[in-house]
């Protein structure tokens, strides 16, 4: 039996035995819950990456671990999971999609110095199916990426960026409060004349915790209670309010004084208090109530299932319950108080902690080892029980000197799928509540929940999703005539433009509908899409694709202006600046640097030019092309390419776009336009001029990132190799054109035709890691890597037991081991330990 088989068998029990004593079971509503779990079932995603910072021509290594939400074994509900690097400026530099296989997928993601600038990005990670239940669900995780190339200095002196700096940062009373500081009632209810814990929690202007202290003040200005946060900003402490009085609380910091007034009180309700000591094997739940004539319900949850229900009669004014803890799973919970149109009065979080994560034993044979030694780990898994347990896991090795990891504090597989996924806002060093169980840990837990608890798995039941579940990647469209009535019975037939062509073929339903399925994994794949009616006709049909839709990107607005907190890189980051630059000055060895800078010459970023940056007959950059605006990119060829005209093709009245006397070659985000060319489609003598002007006349200037010419031999001879017959000896010129989506020439609904670019579905990318032998291990090219080893799926056998190996680089001082994983039935497991090198 699974652990969450006995888990829901456990609460059916507890149901009986709050039955046998007596309290009243509405299992109409034990039944709502359930179908709620089945009817809109929770994911969660957690991602390891193997660091939080990388240098440009770097590669972000990571595994996702796709689950159920409420039972914690992997999910069944989506098998299709979307990557998205996120800038600071909320634009999406790069999305991949990764087909998953019992909840698990692992990738790589290369930082092109072409796609991405140094600085700070977001890394989401989500299934189409998540984005029905909000933003909060989607995983979020903050990464830098650090500029390795040489730079000379620019701008205002250091001097003088810091006077500015300093001056930003200079406390004015115009500007908002330095310290945003909040409290919030247990319970969510502030009555009067009761004693409640009120809790607290300070933010500084960057949005993290700081530690603040103070005294509650009454309207007599006398001193009624006092106040000390933990380091993190966060407290609480019991307090009685008077009826009418109006507290404020002063407080002070290291960064800053004030004041900030206490919620208001309210004369009568409800108040719920909760008691959940360290020690004790239950929880105390107090209710007490001033409102006549309601039946109260209490509820405990937890990610999403009831775990019990009582009944309070009407009139009832106090009511303690005890609750037994084992019938909650390791996790955050809940306890509601709802009246009888449940309706939520109060709520109340808390965190229950069995410590029945996978153990993890990893071990290094020697204490220490020597600079290219090979360095072999031994793993054995077992559960609570000392049973082996046979999962998957990941293992990330990093040089300390370059890579900043705490183990005891940094997000894990374990804090963030049993703690911060169920929490609003961020949670800083969320390791801090699993490495340590004392009573101190337990009140800054408390802490924690009466402040940023948060669960949500409310559903109505009549609500339809918006966003369906992906079992896998697919490829699906509706089919219409002019009228947009559907078309039944249409022959749809798919091709890929990658060479070794694949050919698909469906028809459509009574609805029009399409859909094609079982794909390989692909990379930078496009696919020609023809319809035509039950009879083979073209006729008056029209395409229309389900494209994905990527959910919305909400940045917090900047508190204080950006030049007031400059990135500087801590040490780690330094070194790890450092040695690649060192290693990028050995040819084959190391990370290139970042790009060569071309001295006059224009450089259009994300360009697909074969040749590389700047190697063009002549560029158009997105400076130029942004004071055309909304001209067709036919108009900008035809006034500023000099030879760019209608002309006729030789001894012929045929009309098409040349370049002086070359044909015109349409090559757009690398792909060649002819591909999707088809004469039938034309009936007309000048078929391919019209057909090259319908895409020039559907770009505008705005929709443009750059443009390059290349028609001399020089710069034309790769794009010959690449798009043309090698006999054919026609001269032509070659117009690349970059689209700000990078999407390529995959036009809207289009007679009886669609190209469509999906994104990038898997990811074949291999960690690769050096092997030292007698006969290398001298080589003078410097090893100064800093992630030493990733290995994405290490499978333990039947014993709970694997081994890996890695070699060491030339760096010595010490490497952080991390590992992760799951058995895929709802336990996980985390250990890291450090390897020393000398």
């Amino acid at each position: 039996m699974t652990k969450h088989s006995r888990f829901l068998l456990s609460l059916i029990l507890f149901f009986i035995s709050l039955s046998g004593q007596a309290q009243q079971i509405n299992y109409k509503e034990m039944v709502q819950y359930d179908s709620v779990r089945k009817a809109a079932p929770r994911e969660k995603l957690y991602m390891q990456l193997d660091k939080p910072v990388y240098a440009m021509g770097d590669t972000i290594w990571f595994k996702g671990y796709l689950i159920n939400a409420s039972l914690l074994n992997y999910s069944t509900t989506s098998a299709l999971i979307y990557v998205d690097m996120i800038d600071k400026k909320g634009q999406v530099v790069q999305t991949v999609s990764l087909p998953t296989q019992y909840g698990l997928t692992w990738a790589g993601l290369a930082i092109d110095p072409n796609k991405y600038e140094a600085g700070t990005y977001t890394f989401r990670a989500y299934t189409n199916w998540m984005q029905n239940f909000g933003d909060t669900f989607l995983f979020k995780k903050e990464i830098q990426i650090l500029d390795i190339a040489p730079t000379q200095p620019t701008g205002p002196s250091t001097a003088t960026a810091k006077t500015q700096n300093a001056k930003s940062n200079a406390p004015n009373s115009s500007k908002k409060p330095l310290i945003d500081l909040q409290f919030l009632p247990e319970g969510g209810t502030w009555i009067a004349e009761r004693q409640q814990k009120l809790a607290f929690k300070a933010l500084n202007i960057n949005g993290k915790g700081t530690i603040v202290e103070g005294d509650i003040l009454d309207s007599k200005q006398q001193k009624v209670a006092t106040f000390k946060s933990n380091s993190m900003g966060m407290g609480y402490f019991d307090f009685t309010p008077k009826t009418g009085e109006i507290y404020v609380a002063n407080y002070k910091s290291a960064i800053g004084n004030g004041s900030q007034p206490l919620p208001k009180t309210q004369p009568n309700g409800i108040t719920l208090r909760l008691n959940n000591n360290l020690n004790g094997d239950s929880i105390g739940i107090s209710i007490l109530s001033d409102l006549p004539n309601q039946e109260l319900t209490i509820l405990g949850q937890s990610r999403g299932v009831l775990c019990f229900l009582a009944k309070i009669k009407p009139n009832s004014t106090y009511k303690i319950v005890r609750v037994p803890k084992n019938i909650f799973p390791t996790g955050v919970c809940q306890i509601l108080v709802q009246n009888e149109q449940q309706q939520t009065l109060n709520e109340r979080n808390f965190f229950i902690n069995h410590h029945d994560e996978l153990k993890v034993q990893m071990t290094a044979t020697n204490q220490s080892f020597t600079v290219r030694d090979s360095i072999p780990i031994h793993l054995k898994i077992t559960d609570q029980s000392g049973k082996p347990i046979a999962g998957s896991f990941s293992l990330a090795v990093t040089d300390d000197g370059q890579v900043k990891k705490d183990s005891l504090n940094d997000q894990n597989i374990l804090n963030y799928l049993l703690l911060s996924s169920d929490l609003k806002g961020e949670i800083e060093n969320p390791g801090h509540y699993f490495n340590v169980s004392n009573a101190q840990q337990q009140e800054e837990l408390e802490a924690l929940m009466l402040t940023q608890g948060w669960v949500s798995y409310q559903w109505d039941l009549n609500k339809k999703p918006t966003f369906k579940a992906e079992s896998e990647f697919t490829v699906s469209g509706k089919v219409t005539n002019i009228t947009n009535k559907p078309i039944a019975k249409g022959k749809i037939t798919l091709l890929s433009t990658r060479k070794g062509f694949m050919v698909m073929d469906t028809v459509t339903n009574d609805k029009g509908e399409f859909v094609f399925r079982n794909f390989p994994a692909m990379d930078s794949l496009s696919f020609l899409i023809q319809a035509l009616n039950a009879k083979g006709n073209r006729g008056t049909l029209g395409i229309e694709m389900n494209e994905f839709k990527r959910p919305a990107i909400a940045l917090a607005a900047p508190i204080v202006p950006l030049t007031a907190m400059p990135e500087t890189p801590d040490s780690a980051s330094k070194q790890m600046i450092t040695s690649q630059r060192q290693a990028s000055t050995y040819r084959g060895g190391g990370i290139g640097l970042r790009e060569v800078k071309i001295t006059g010459k224009k450089v259009v970023k994300s360009s697909k030019n074969l040749n590389g940056p700047g190697e063009a007959d002549q560029t158009f950059s997105e400076a130029d092309l942004e004071k055309l605006n909304k001209k067709t990119l036919l108009n900008v060829l035809e006034e500023n390419v000099k030879g760019f005209r209608m002309g006729f093709k030789r001894r012929t009245n045929i009309k098409e776009f040349m370049v002086n006397f070359a044909l015109v070659k349409l090559v757009i985000d690398g792909v060649d336009v002819d591909f999707f060319y088809s004469p039938s489609d034309w009936p007309i003598t000048d078929a391919h001029y019209q057909h090259l002007k319908y895409y020039l006349d559907y770009y505008t200037a705005e929709d443009v990132q750059g443009i390059e010419i290349m028609k001399h031999a020089r710069n034309a001879g790769r794009y010959r190799m690449q798009f043309l017959n090698p006999m054919d000896d026609t001269e032509y010129a070659f117009i690349e054109i970059t689209t700000k989506t990078g999407s390529g020439p995959f036009l809207k609904k289009a007679a009886n035709m669609y190209i469509y670019k999906p994104l990038p579905y898997g990811d074949n990318k291999i960690f690769y890691s050096p092997k030292y032998t007698v006969a290398n291990k001298t080589n003078k090219t410097p090893d100064l890597r800093s992630t030493l080893y990733w290995m994405p799926n290490i499978v333990t056998d039947k014993n709970g037991e694997a081994n890996a190996h890695f070699f060491a680089s030339d760096r010595k001082g010490t490497y952080t081991a991390w590992l992760e994983g799951t058995d895929t039935e709802g336990n996980f497991g985390f250990k890291a330990i450090k390897i020393t090198v000398k």
